[in-house]
């Protein structure tokens, strides 16, 4: 369904109504007009569907959308936790940096003690080497007494205790150090990865904002498209509606009837006693949708069943269900001036029929895209809606 469709539709129906239509100096038949009002409603009532369906589907654009930004914003949210647990992991990895560069000093420091060690030991096989070797059973037997051989045994036992010892120091320097810079490196790996695996998260979380983003865009195209639809679907049912006007003035004319022409002058309250206005002309949150939209007449609330009254008197050229405005009824008073009366629970008029001024014509109800009891009241001058207060006397 395409706006040009539509447009195609609107041109070729109102194009056959204007050849229908009775020409100027030409009485036209009441069989006639009744044929021709026939065709009109059934053109209605195909424009009416396509404008429902229009509304229905954006009604379910609208909540995809909705729903969508929603899980927008669980993304964000996500995205927002990743990058703490992004932020958490740096902190580890500079901290386990830290501990490394550390553990790298502590094992150059031991590796320095080892080579100093080393040292000592080569020096003093240099040094046994230079002096020739002597055996430490040489060294206890050259004792000249017994105390002597036990000075002698103790100060052996002292340097093979003190090799033993730096043997055994630069195993466990070695070894130690080594072991913690081996088990720090592997940590820094670990929180390595762990960083790469969510920054992989946090990226597929962003690409998957910005495939919903521009999901958002394409749904948020269908709606204005469809918006296109629905107003030259509004726009046809107005042109209908004016076509009606002209064939049940000539019908009128035809039967002996009134014929009503507005020329000016205020125009009666529509709910006598019920003055507060709700909701007032022009642009406003759409209460439904929560999207700002134009509201082309006054909402004036009342209870249930309250007797919605004619503003002037005129011809009855709608009465029935509209969609968006519910049971509505629909007042040609000539000169090109209709007012409409929407959300009616009852009608108490038929298509046709004429009406007096402060005429019972329907009862306030809630019907069509409505969110309580309440008259929405509109004025149009020439099909175009105007503001209903400068015409009305409260």
């Amino acid at each position: 369904m395409k706006k040009v469709k539509i447009s195609l539709i609107a041109v070729c129906s109102l194009s056959m109504l204007l050849m229908s239509a009775p020409k100027e100096g030409y009485a036209i038949t009441n069989a006639e007009i009744d044929r021709q009002l026939q065709q009109i409603q059934k053109k209605e009532a195909e424009t009416a569907k396509k404008q429902q369906d229009a509304d229905k589907l954006k009604l379910d654009i609208a909540a995809r959308k909705e729903q969508e930004a929603s899980s927008i914003q669980e993304l964000w949210k996500q995205i927002e936790e990743q990058g703490d647990k992004l932020n958490e992991i740096q902190k580890q990895i500079d901290t386990s940096a830290t501990h490394l560069m550390k553990t790298t000093e502590e094992l150059q420091e031991a590796e320095q003690r080892v080579e100093t060690r080393d040292q000592l030991l080569k020096s003093r096989v240099r040094l046994m080497y230079t002096n020739g070797f002597v055996s430490y059973m040489d060294v206890l037997l050259e004792s000249t007494s017994f105390s002597d051989f036990l000075d002698r045994y103790h100060a052996l036992k002292s340097i093979v205790s003190q090799d033993k010892d730096i043997l055994e120091a630069n195993k466990r320097d070695r070894e130690a150090v080594a072991q913690k810079k081996v088990q720090v490196e592997n940590q820094l790996e670990e929180i390595r990865l762990l960083y790469a695996e969510n920054e992989k998260i946090k990226n597929a979380l962003v690409v998957k904002e910005k495939d919903k983003e521009v999901l958002i865009a394409s749904l948020a195209k269908q709606e204005k498209d469809l918006e296109h639809i629905s107003e030259e679907a509004e726009a046809q049912l107005n042109n209908l509606a004016k076509e009606k006007s002209k064939l049940w003035a000539e019908r009128n004319k035809n039967n002996s009837k009134q014929t009503f022409v507005y020329s000016g002058g205020t125009l009666s309250w529509p709910l006598p006693g019920r003055t507060t206005i709700s909701s007032g002309y022009g642009y406003r949150v759409d209460p439904i949708n929560k999207s700002d939209a134009n509201h082309k007449g006054i909402d004036i609330p009342a209870p249930a069943g309250t007797h919605i009254q004619a503003a002037e008197a005129g011809t009855v050229i709608i009465a029935q269900w509209v969609n968006g405005y519910g049971n509505t009824v629909v007042i040609d008073h000539g000169g090109g001036l209709q007012t409409w009366y929407g959300h009616s629970r009852k009608l108490l008029v038929e298509e046709g029929d004429q009406v007096k001024r402060g005429q019972s014509i329907a009862e306030v109800g809630s019907t069509g895209r409505s969110t309580g009891n309440h008259l929405h009241f509109e004025v149009r001058k020439n099909n175009a809606p105007a503001d209903p207060l400068p015409y009305l006397k409260k």
